[in-house]
């Protein structure tokens, strides 16, 4: 049987939830674009007392249906696709019924391409693990994984959750219509009175002046009657006041149990996914490895079988049956073990049957147990063959006098430093009064530039240089000149953080590069090195260091520039006062 190596399923053994995410994105996206078209374009739908806008059942659950579409399609794509086409049926059924309010035929052309978009999604093949995957897939070994006497029901909390979100349906669809019934019964034997409109207490209330006194009537905008305008309301003996053009109306309730039965079914759909996915991993032959396995209490962190001390786990998952042993012992893994797929361990003759997909390892206890020894770092292990190859060809460069430079790509940080702003203002502007232009101005000014010098520090300033006798530093927070025997250890996490540890309790200076999974385009962020690369190229130049220290060979090497901490440059300073001008206008 083939061992697991780390050579093996380095790099692909994390997949970015982003790319399993695009064509919910896509879906959502162009539900939500649907919205925004009838919103713009449908004619509107105005009250009179001679066409009341009475009770729409068909109206409010064609607003449920597209309200659950943007959601349904992070849940279920299958369920998202009938759910188009329920709208668009819905939609058509609606027009006919009403031909005056109909939307124009581009509309109604743009719902069906949202349908088309939807049903090609789900027949789109999901993104793959990739060739390198794909290969050491189609390469290993292979055989049938031992069967389980008995498969649990997979989907447990999804059905779970289905059934509470059916339960809600139901019981708002059934306390709306029979608050609709109480209404219509208390306002068949109703007064209809003309009253004068006294004030605006609120957008969606009305002071009305009636024969006994003035009371509050609510409607649906308060903008289209201007107070001094007379209207008509029905009087009902129990103080029932509304609109004759508006009458009592509780469907759109029935928006609202729409999106949470479409949520339910989305719920059953993936409950239903997860078991037929946990079914085929036992169907047939599969990728089988020879692996180290840690398993306690459920928890089964899966290791190659090259793994050093100190080294996180390759992925991680939960079992059914719960381990008492604490130790790693060999075992043999059967699936691929790719974040999100099925995979499941034999350890001692004892099938471990997993509860769910796996996981990234790095949640899991390092190589060793799950106490390994203090002693062990693996950011102070010496560099992997494969991690050497994945640095740039300059940076593997064996001549000690080049000196390196990093600095963390510019348009990013000036993105981070424009986007950080928005959701505090967008909240102030819900939360506070409309304010003057230039207190607002005032009120924004603080804001963009605690994100301006956020930005700078942590994103602008920092930078590093390096060569084969030492660092120089311009860190988040102060720069330093270092030799390599000074640098305790370089560590990034998959943000591309990456930290330049000079004690044995983790203080030192922190750099940024692009993360290994990064949001920002690659054409947009360059030929910037990722985290991994750059805390990789650092780490093989103090290993260099270290190696030729103990050989005693004493090159002639001058140390990188010391380090100069740059002033913040004048775009800086422009961007903060277009952006407090800009922001303003949303606060005022």
């Amino acid at each position: 049987m083939t061992p697991l190596l780390t050579a093996d399923v380095f790099g692909w053994t994390v997949r970015p939830a982003r790319r399993r995410r695009v064509r919910a994105f896509l879906v959502a996206a162009a539900a939500i674009a649907a919205v925004a078209l009838h919103l713009a374009y449908d004619p509107p739908i105005e009250c009179s007392d001679a066409a009341p806008c009475g009770p729409d059942n068909l109206n409010a659950v064609l607003l449920g249906l597209i309200g659950a579409l943007p959601l349904v399609a992070f849940v279920s794509l299958p369920v998202t696709a009938w759910l188009a086409g329920a709208f668009l049926a819905v939609d058509v059924l609606w027009q006919l019924a009403h031909p005056d309010l109909a939307s124009p035929a581009w509309v109604t052309g743009a719902d069906a391409a949202l349908v088309v978009l939807a049903f090609v999604a789900v027949r789109l093949a999901p993104p793959g693990l990739g060739g390198a995957a794909e290969m050491w897939a189609a390469t290993t070994s292979h055989r049938a994984p031992p069967v389980p006497s008995v498969l649990p029901r997979y989907g447990m909390g999804w059905r779970l959750l289905a059934v509470l979100l059916l339960l809600g349906a139901l019981g708002v669809t059934a306390g709306s219509l029979l608050a609709q019934e109480r209404a219509d019964a208390r306002l068949d034997g109703a007064e209809r009175v003309t009253a004068e409109v006294t004030g605006h207490p609120d957008p969606y209330s009305l002071d009305v002046r009636l024969p006994g006194g003035t009371v509050r009537v609510t409607v649906a905008e308060a903008g289209e009657h201007p107070v001094g305008s007379h209207v008509a309301v029905l009087v009902t003996g129990d103080g029932l006041f509304q609109l004759v053009s508006e009458p009592y109306d509780t469907s759109g309730w029935l928006s609202l149990a729409v999106l949470l039965a479409a949520l339910a079914a989305a719920c059953l759909a993936r409950a239903r996914a997860r078991g037929a996915a946990a079914r085929a991993l036992f169907a047939g032959e599969q990728p089988a490895t020879e692996v180290y396995v840690w398993a306690l209490g459920g928890r089964v962190a899966v290791y190659a079988t090259d793994a050093r001390p100190g080294e996180s786990a390759l992925v991680e998952f939960f079992a059914l049956t719960r381990n008492g042993s604490d130790d790693i012992r060999p075992g043999v893994l059967f699936g691929v073990p790719a974040q999100r797929q099925w995979c499941a361990v034999t350890v001692d003759g004892e099938l471990l049957v997993p509860r769910g997909p796996v996981r990234s390892g790095r949640f899991a206890p390092m190589f060793g147990g799950a106490d390994p020894d203090a002693s062990v770092d693996a950011a102070r292990l010496p560099l992997r063959p494969e991690e050497i190859m994945a640095l740039r060809p300059e940076d593997v460069s064996a001549d000690p006098e080049t000196v390196h430079t990093h600095r963390h790509n510019r348009f990013s940080g000036y993105a981070v430093i424009v986007g950080s702003t928005w959701p505090f203002l967008v909240l102030l502007a819900y939360l506070l009064p409309r304010l003057s232009y230039w207190t607002a101005v005032a009120v924004a000014a603080p804001m963009v530039a605690v994100a301006c010098l956020a930005g700078w520090r942590l994103f602008l300033r920092p930078r590093v240089s390096w060569n084969g006798a030492g660092v120089s530093v311009v860190g988040g927070v102060g720069a330093r000149l270092l030799v390599w025997s000074d640098v305790h250890a370089v560590r990034a996490d998959h943000h591309g953080t990456v930290t330049i540890e000079t004690d044995h309790r983790g203080a030192g200076l922190v750099v940024a590069a692009r993360g290994e999974h990064s949001l920002l385009p690659r054409f947009l962020s360059g030929d910037e090195r990722t985290g991994g690369q750059l805390a990789g190229a650092l780490r093989l130049s103090a290993e260099r260091a270290a190696a030729r220290a103990r050989a005693q060979i004493r090159d002639v090497i001058s140390l990188p520039p010391a380090p100069v901490a740059p002033s913040a440059p004048a775009l800086l300073y422009a961007a903060w006062i277009v952006e407090s001008l800009l922001y303003a206008l949303l606060l005022s």
